[in-house]
């Protein structure tokens, strides 16, 4: 008696709260990547992620343009960081000179800058709320 009442109630709020997190939307723009070759951007939930890569999304989008957009869907709640990089001749890497310096474009969110290499995941992390979200930096190098 008790799951007749109870299982109609849960399909009605299992698919509710199922659309509040797939409607958790961010749009990252990234400003003044060169024209052609492919932006790649990888968006990360926590620190162990941001500086290992595992568990972040990759988003992948050919660039033609001052600016290029990668929207990311289907988010929880909390903070992120993104850090991405502009594979010029699109050998899959970021291509850097005998001592580690990039060689093509990079940059992270909150245009946040390392001191003698990447920055923290505190430098570059910021909020994700329910609804449309916007991150925008720019690409250096």
């Amino acid at each position: 008696m008790i799951f007749r009442v109870f299982l109609p109630l849960l399909a009605l709020i299992a698919p509710a709260s199922l659309f509040a997190q797939n409607s958790l939307v961010l749009e990252v723009t990234l400003n003044k990547p060169k024209d052609g070759g492919t932006l790649r951007v990888v968006l990360c939930p926590d620190a162990a992620s941001f500086d290992s890569e595992k568990g972040c999304i990759l988003k992948q989008v050919k660039v033609d343009g001052p600016t290029a957009s990668v929207q990311f869907t289907g988010l929880a709640e909390g903070t992120y960081a993104v850090k991405a990089f502009h594979d010029v001749n699109d050998n899959g890497k970021l291509d850097t000179n005998w001592m580690g310096i990039p060689k093509e474009p990079y940059g992270f969110s909150n245009d946040a800058m390392g001191t003698f290499g990447p920055p923290s995941f505190q430098q570059a992390g910021f909020p994700i709320a329910a609804g449309r979200n916007k991150a925008s930096f720019r690409m250096r190098g």
